[in-house]
Order: structure tokens, then C-alpha cells, then sequence
């Protein structure tokens, strides 16, 4: 393979921060990239009838999404840290160039307009259960709020104008940064607008299966991912009441107390060992928020959010795979 001179250069200088310990590196050893090719490859428009200029390679859309979830990066701040920092470059391949910020919202945007989200996710699942990884003990359904900007400022514009008889009117320009589908929920107390990330997680690996994401004011009753042979299905007192579709799935779904009536010591040391598989359910949202700095969006429509959250579950499911392998080396000592 043909490497420029810049790129001889830029590899010696990782191996420095190769030593020190790059979990970049780590992650990117640990699925196929390839089946992700073929996927990526049908949005572009250039091809040898029409022409066109070469489009970004495959590949390096998908890792370059991967990185903005891992660091919870906006375009603009993608752009310059793939060109800044030597882990970005090594995990890219390092690349002639890398995509601009412009180049990255259109590729996103194509590739939720394509329907390739569902598909890139479905070719990972698909690796994960060729090493082994198939849901052998049950799995956990639960959900976390995903925070946006509803505009205070506006908001109370709004209130004062609509107080008035008055009705507030606004720029394409204004309304282009306006969210246009978050909602408003409350939860322990606390007022949450914006989105929710409903995950299935396997359990024992605590890898994420599947996901779905609603606006904050949808119940997490109301999203089932539990499917056919998922064993068990693990999920707070939110879902009580909520039946599985899954009919062979044994529900263990938390009960909650009705209103002037309290649970039996039998229903309460039900929930302690329900709690206490589901306990460990809560590390992939911890990661997310905590280490990938995912706890809010920046982008304003559901479609849009969905296909970022996808690829933070998709970037967590490699964080978590490094995890694993060193707890199998551990064992092995």
C-alpha cells in the first residue's frame, strides 16, 4: 500500500502515544470494518457513468461518527481534532485528508434519508453474535433522558407575547435553530426537555442489542424491545403493567405498589433480586454520559438524534468489547 511521506511521518510520531496506551487502537481491533463498506457505499452519487469527485471512504465515515460519539464533538470541533490529535489519526487510518465539518452533516444526513442507520446497526449486531455473544442469560430494558436547548430566553418571549394576545414570529434562519421535536418531562421532581435513548442491553456482557429513541414526554412503558428468544427481560417499575409482546420471554419486570396498598415481603424480595440484576444496566449510560460527555444534544430534530445516538451505542458496545477482552486475558492468567 502506497504511504506519503507525511504519513510515514505522522505513524512514527503515534508510536509514541501508542506506547503510553491507546484504547482507540483497541477498540478499532475489535470488529470487521468491511461489512460496513457496501452499507456506507450506496449514498454516495459518484460512480463511473456520471462521474463525479471521489467520495469520502467508507470506512472513515463510520469511524469518523464513532469519534464524535466517543467525545461527544460537534462538527466544527470534529474537524480540527481529526487534523490535531495523532489517536484521531491513527484511528482513521491516517487519512491523506480527513472529512470537513460540512462534509460530515451531509453524510449523516444521507445515511438517515438512505435508511442505512438500521443497517450499519443490524451488520454490528451481527459480529457480536459471531463471537459469542448472543443473549444467554436475559436482558435489560431501560431508558435515559437525552437533554436539549429549548431556548429559555425564546420560551419566555413567548409566554410575554402569548400574555399579550401577541404571537411571536421568527426567521428561516431562527426557526433552522429551534428544536423541532423535543418534549418536555418530569421525573423525581426534576423538569427534563428534549429526547430518550431506550436501550436493550444483553445480560452478563452488558452489551447494547437494541435502542430507540422518542422525544422526553413518552412514557418507557410505551417502547417494548424485548423480542423472541430473549430468555429474560429484566425492567424497573416504569414497565409495570406493560406485557411483553415476546411471549416466550419470562417477564421479570419490578412491581410497584398501588395507591394505598403496599407489596407483600414476597413482591419485595422479588424486586430486590430483580434490582440486583439490573444494577449493572445502568454502566452503559453512565459511560455514555459521564465519559463520551453524551448527556445532551445539540442536534434538533428526532431523526437526526436518533442516528448520533446510534452510533454512541455502536461506540459504547466497542468501549465495552476492550473491557471484555481484558477481563477474558485476566481470567486466562
Amino acid at each position: 500500500m502506497y504511504m506519503s511521506f507525511n504519513q510515514f511521518i505522522l505513524k512514527e510520531q503515534y508510536q509514541k502515544v501508542r506506547g503510553l496506551g491507546d484504547r482507540l487502537e483497541l477498540m478499532k481491533e475489535q470488529i470487521e470494518w468491511k461489512p460496513f463498506r457496501p452499507i456506507v457505499a450506496t449514498i454516495f452519487r459518484d460512480n463511473k457513468e456520471i462521474g463525479g469527485r471521489k467520495h469520502t471512504d467508507e470506512i472513515l465515515v463510520v469511524r469518523t461518527m464513532l469519534l464524535q460519539a466517543w467525545y461527544g464533538l460537534s462538527d466544527e470541533e470534529m474537524e480540527f481534532q481529526a487534523n490535531d490529535r495523532l489517536s484521531f489519526r491513527n484511528f482513521l487510518d491516517f487519512p491523506e485528508t480527513v472529512p470537513d465539518f460540512s462534509t460530515i452533516w451531509k453524510i449523516r444526513d444521507r445515511l438517515k434519508e438512505a435508511g442505512k442507520e438500521q443497517k450499519i446497526w443490524n451488520a454490528l449486531q451481527h459480529q457480536l453474535n459471531q463471537k459469542g455473544y448472543e443473549i444467554k442469560k436475559g436482558v435489560i430494558q431501560d431508558a435515559c433522558f437525552i437533554e436539549a436547548d429549548f431556548g429559555r430566553k425564546r420560551h419566555y418571549q413567548e409566554k410575554k407575547a402569548e400574555k399579550h394576545g401577541e404571537k411571536m414570529e421568527y426567521t428561516k434562519k431562527q426557526e433552522q435553530h429551534m428544536d423541532k421535536d423535543g418534549t418536555f418531562s418530569v421525573k423525581h421532581g426534576q423538569v427534563h426537555f428534549g429526547y430518550k435513548n431506550h436501550v436493550k442491553m444483553d445480560v452478563g456482557n452488558m452489551l447494547i442489542r437494541e435502542y430507540e429513541v422518542s422525544t422526553a414526554s413518552l412514557h418507557d412503558s410505551q417502547i417494548d424491545l424485548v423480542e423472541k428468544g430473549d430468555k429474560k427481560a429484566y425492567r424497573d417499575k416504569g414497565y409495570f403493567g406493560a406485557k411483553l409482546r415476546a411471549k416466550d420471554v419470562l417477564d421479570r419486570t419490578m412491581v410497584r405498589a398501588g395507591r394505598g396498598q403496599e407489596l407483600s415481603q414476597r413482591e419485595i424480595e422479588r424486586n430486590k433480586a430483580i434490582s440486583h440484576v439490573r444494577a449493572p444496566g445502568e454502566r452503559p449510560f453512565a459511560v455514555m454520559k459521564n465519559i463520551f460527555n453524551g448527556a445532551r444534544t445539540k442536534v434538533k430534530t428526532l431523526e437526526r438524534v436518533s442516528i448520533k445516538e446510534m452510533f454512541k451505542c455502536f461506540g459504547f458496545n466497542l468501549y465495552q468489547l476492550v473491557t471484555l477482552r481484558r477481563r477474558e486475558l485476566a481470567k486466562a492468567l
